[in-house]
């Protein structure tokens, strides 16, 4: 059972990138999993994750983001420092609004809190689920949240600014060098069994 949901989960992401890729949408890597699965979701069809393998292949994710932090990117703190202090009031503004919103929709408690949190949606999963909340409900809040962001900001891109999606960001794995891949390769191991 849990195979064939599984399978199920694959071939519906599978079908989203295809038909992301072949009508140009941007990301279609990215947007193309999130929209077959979210209609799967909403057609109510059994999905699973991939269990451990998936969160092995979240520390390829931690990697990337982590090595993107270098001295050139905290530089301009300083010069933002206002419009950061503007994030912990709207994210506590967004989250009240929407738990108040889904709490009288008929959510309870838990899935109304962990549904409006705007954060991390993989975190916010699994704490709502060892919380006792509704992941179904959950994950098609989240999923759509993140959806309309993803969709939005790469059609705003190229469409308004006119930027180029096509050309990954960074450098290549192929330039850097061998003792930096080593690097970034135990790092990543180490992190995973850390965190698991």
């Amino acid at each position: 059972m849990l195979i064939k949901q599984r399978l199920t989960t694959l071939a519906y992401a599978v079908i989203g990138t295809t038909l992301c890729s072949l009508f140009n949408v941007p990301l279609p890597m990215l947007l193309g999993p999130m929209a077959g699965l979210l209609v799967a979701a909403l057609a109510k069809l059994p999905l699973s994750g991939v269990g451990n393998f998936g969160i092995f292949m979240r520390t390829f994710l931690g990697v990337a983001i982590g090595t993107t932090v270098t001295p050139e990117l905290l530089t301009p703190l300083p010069a933002i420092a206002f419009s950061l202090a503007f994030v912990t009031p709207f994210i506590v503004l967004t989250g009240s609004l929407g738990f108040i919103m889904f709490r009288r929709i008929g959510f309870d408690h838990t899935t109304a809190f962990y549904s409006a949190m705007p954060g991390g949606l993989q975190d916010m999963l699994l704490f709502g689920e060892e919380a006792g909340g509704n992941v179904r409900a959950m994950s098609l809040i989240h999923a759509t949240r993140v959806l309309v962001i993803f969709v939005f900001v790469p059609f705003a891109v190229t469409l308004v600014w006119g930027i180029n999606l096509d050309r990954p960001p960074g450098r290549s794995a192929t330039e850097l060098p061998t003792f930096e891949v080593i690097l970034m390769i135990l790092s990543g191991l180490v992190g995973w069994r850390v965190a698991t």
